[in-house]
């Protein structure tokens, strides 16, 4: 939980300046923010026993489609993030954070998808620790993202003290 408020908060403090660095800064740490939000929502559900429905029960259509919805929405947040103009040196976070994105409707979203439609309780305990690794993986590149982020928030002349909130 203090990784997320450190992301979030240097993803929105640094929005204050006035340059175009800032002003990508912000807009993609909106992007990310928003992705986090709806993966950790969705991850928070599936733990909770919300997607373990039967294929019987009408509740069963309405968990697959949520779960493809938040792909869709995922995909969405990363066409727009992809579109971001950004310097030379907020490659490696543009890239990263892309990618960050691009692992939760890759990797994740097409887990919990395999999840709702499995039926077999083995089968499922077998996929929700694939999610769950899955899910780790995608924490790693969030701390990622934001490891990118402080260093081009430095050489773009912003500077952020990394150590702060820990």
């Amino acid at each position: 939980m203090r990784m997320l408020a450190l992301i979030f908060m240097i993803f929105t403090m640094c929005s204050c300046r006035g340059n175009s660095e800032s002003g990508y800064n912000e807009k993609m740490a909106k992007l990310f923010h928003s992705c986090r939000e709806k993966m950790d929502e969705s991850y928070g559900k599936l733990l909770e026993g919300e997607y373990d429905v039967d294929k019987s029960d009408y509740s069963y259509h309405m968990k697959l489609n949520e779960a493809r919805a938040l792909s869709s929405y995922i995909k969405g947040i990363k066409c727009e993030a992809s579109q971001l103009k950004y310097s030379k040196t907020a490659e490696s976070f543009h890239i990263a954070t892309v990618g960050y994105m691009t692992e939760i409707v890759d990797g994740y979203g097409v887990l919990l998808i395999k999840y709702i439609d499995e039926q077999k309780k083995g089968d499922r305990k077998s996929l929700l620790r694939e999610i769950t690794d899955e899910k780790e993986k995608i924490a790693a590149l969030a701390e990622s993202c934001l490891g990118y982020q402080i260093a081009f928030l430095n050489q773009a002349g912003i500077k952020v003290d990394s150590q702060r909130g820990k």
